[in-house]
């Protein structure tokens, strides 16, 4: 089969990831397969072997009005022209944008569509004008591909989608490793307990909420550090960012907590780490959980609407606790600080995630999907 992947970059988000990792799978299959993204190629994080053929639109620049409408039919143009270069079989859409072009895109061709939303459209409302666009032209999809059931019913009660296939997110373990590189061990003294956390956006990933927390479990003498991963501090304009600095520093835990940036071997954090925290306001399917549990970290996660909860059984793999608590997840995160054996336990049974969410058994049900499509 010849398929294209359209998502809007290939930096360091969940999206990015599956579309990096989906695409080597299918071309081990002997498929041919073509990542399209919209923004330039520079903006990077994730590389692709030679094996996956790489187009970018370049076509990021903000409008207004009429302007975006017609800057917009240019991304259709552009997308259409790559469909018929490769002579593609299907387009698989990553996220609401993309596969709201991608369907348009497709439209008077014999190509097929595929939507896949990689968050839970409940609690992350897509920017205006694609919530709209989404309503009307998912209907045109040939399938849609989500990680929960929650997500489906959604589609289907907002959208009318109902050729909906239920697929969660693959874990890769060994991780792969990327540009740039920082060893935890230049950063966390060999004998200091490590909390660890992940990603890139704020406000989603409830940082401040884990500050909080974090600052509760300091109230009680321990030896424990917390690193953010993914977060530039140094990038000064970044108003969220700083907003988690002034809490931190309110709070008086800014000597605790380390900020290592954008890094490329995560693998060996989550390594180092005795404890991850996943303190998301929202998910659709946390990579970044499966990743910390197949490394072996006793993990605790909110109970949001969708992801944490299926993958944690509470008390066996891992710990929920009521979303957005922070004196909650506080309290989670002591049980493991000061139980050795359960975080030995916890430890013992995350890596069964590994065989659960093994890369060859969900990437399989994409290719079913694309096959019962054409």
């Amino acid at each position: 089969m010849k398929i294209i992947i359209f998502v809007d970059s290939l930096t360091s988000g969940g999206a990015e990831r599956v579309s990096v990792f989906l695409s080597e799978y299918l071309i081990a299959q002997g498929h041919s397969v073509a990542i399209v993204t919209v923004h330039s190629e520079h903006r990077d994080f994730y590389h692709l072997s030679g094996r996956v053929k790489r187009y970018s639109l370049n076509l990021t620049k903000t409008n207004r009005g009429i302007g975006k409408f017609f800057y917009n039919i240019k991304r259709v143009r552009s997308l259409r022209k790559i469909i018929n270069l490769e002579k593609a079989d299907v387009v698989i859409g990553m996220m609401t944008m993309c596969s709201v072009l991608s369907i348009v895109s497709c439209f008077g061709l014999s190509t097929h569509s595929i939507t896949a939303e990689r968050n839970y459209p409940g609690r992350k409302p897509a920017i205006k004008p694609w919530g709209l666009l989404r309503r009307v032209f998912y209907l045109f999809a040939d399938a849609h591909i989500v990680q929960s059931i929650k997500t489906a019913a959604w589609l289907k009660k907002n959208t009318g989608a109902h050729n909906t296939f239920i697929i969660p997110n693959a874990v890769s373990w060994p991780l792969a490793n990327f540009s740039p590189i920082i060893s935890p061990q230049s950063l966390v003294d060999v004998n200091t307990k490590l909390i660890l956390a992940i990603g890139t956006k704020p406000y989603q990933k409830g940082f401040d909420l884990l500050l909080e927390a974090f600052a509760l479990v300091t109230d009680r003498p321990c030896d424990w550090k917390l690193a953010i991963i993914g977060l530039d501090i140094t990038y000064t304009d970044n108003d969220d960012v700083n907003a988690l600095l002034a809490l931190a520093s309110r709070l008086g835990i800014s000597q605790n907590i380390i900020w290592p940036g954008r890094i490329g071997n995560v693998g060996d954090w989550y390594e180092r780490a005795d404890m991850f925290v996943l303190s998301s306001r929202y998910e659709g399917f946390p990579n970044v959980l499966l990743e910390a549990m197949a490394a072996g970290c006793p993990s605790v996660a909110f109970d949001c609407d969708t992801g944490p909860r299926d993958i944690i059984r509470h008390g066996e793999n891992g710990l929920l606790v009521e979303n957005e608590r922070s004196d909650k997840l506080a309290g989670a995160m002591l049980s493991i600080i000061e139980n050795k054996s359960l975080r030995e336990r916890l430890s013992t049974s995350a890596v069964d995630v590994r065989v659960d969410f093994a890369e060859d058994k969900i990437f399989s049900e994409w290719e079913r999907v694309i096959n019962e499509v054409l």
